[in-house]
This record gives structure tokens, C-alpha cells and sequence, in this order.
């Protein structure tokens, strides 16, 4: 009886059978935070709040996914307006230093991956525009890295295009 996955799909009947069903929602937006949904959470937590404005559960867990995807800012006001919804509950409080923590520990995870990335830039690297090699990057860092480097290339095709056309309308 304790599967997540029919405990989503119970769920996800009963916010169709009775939509205004409180317990129903935050329950599910846990869920869904469990699986790693955290839009589909968020709005499960949001119509808690549209049925309860005052709900500090379920705004607190609207910064929970926040926090672990990574959106800090969003976290801290979310955390925020936990805590003016209610100043007496410790949660929201406790929860703004937690933020603290794991923002820190997210500065110093990038700040050693980055260290890492320099320290073993294989001699073959991609040299940047100025000749100096650029790290190999991963994930999001690699689709930054792609970007900037279609960026460079779009932006260098389209200034030998537009001098081709000057010269060709200057010959003319």
C-alpha cells in the first residue's frame, strides 16, 4: 500500500473526482516532488494555496522544489512569504537558513567542478577566440559552451557575408 506509484495514480483520482479536495492536493504535490516532478508539484501546491491562502505547508513546499532544482532566489521568497503567512511557525525561518547552507555548498560544488575542469583540460581542448584553450564542459556548461561557440561563428558568417555584399555592391 506504500507504492508511490499507486499512491499517485489514488491520488491523481481522487483531485478528478472532488477538485477542491485539500488533502488530496498537497498529497499529490508530495508525490509528485518524490518522482521528481517539481512543476507538476508546484501546481498541486499552488491550488492548495488558491483553497487555503494561508496554507504555510504548502507555500513552504512550493520553495521546497524551488531549493532543489537549484532556484535559489525563488526559494527565498517563497521561504519568505512562508514566514510572513505565519511569524509564530519556526519552519519558514528554519527553513530561509537551510537555503543559506545549500546555497553555499552549491557555490563550492561549482567553484571545485570548475577547478577540476582547468586542472584536467586535456591539451587538445578548443581554443577560444583569443588562442586561449576553453575547458571541455558538461551539461549545462557544455550547451553554454555550444551556444557561445555557434554565437562566435553565426556572428563571424554574417560579418564575411555582409562584407561580400558591400564589395559586390561597391563593384556594381
Amino acid at each position: 500500500r506504500n507504492n508511490p506509484v499507486s499512491a499517485r495514480i489514488e491520488l491523481e483520482q481522487a483531485v478528478m473526482i472532488s477538485p477542491n479536495h485539500l488533502a488530496a492536493h498537497y498529497n499529490l504535490g508530495l508525490v509528485y516532488r518524490e518522482f521528481g516532478f517539481m512543476g507538476e508539484a508546484r501546481d498541486e501546491f499552488q491550488k492548495v494555496l488558491e483553497l487555503d491562502p494561508a496554507n504555510v505547508k504548502a507555500q513552504l513546499q512550493i520553495g521546497y522544489t524551488y531549493q532543489e532544482e537549484g532556484f535559489f532566489d525563488d526559494a527565498r521568497l517563497t521561504f519568505e512569504r512562508a514566514r510572513e503567512m505565519d511569524f509564530t511557525d519556526p519552519e519558514p525561518i528554519r527553513a530561509l537558513e537551510d537555503l543559506a547552507g545549500f546555497e553555499r555548498q552549491a557555490r563550492e560544488r561549482s567553484a571545485n567542478a570548475m577547478e577540476r575542469s582547468f586542472q584536467t583540460l586535456p591539451s587538445s581542448s578548443l581554443l577560444g577566440p583569443s588562442g586561449i584553450p576553453q575547458p571541455q564542459a558538461s551539461g549545462k556548461g557544455a550547451l553554454l559552451q555550444a551556444g557561445a561557440l555557434l554565437l562566435q561563428e553565426f556572428l563571424a558568417r554574417r560579418a564575411q557575408t555582409q562584407s561580400q555584399t558591400t564589395s559586390e555592391t561597391k563593384s556594381s
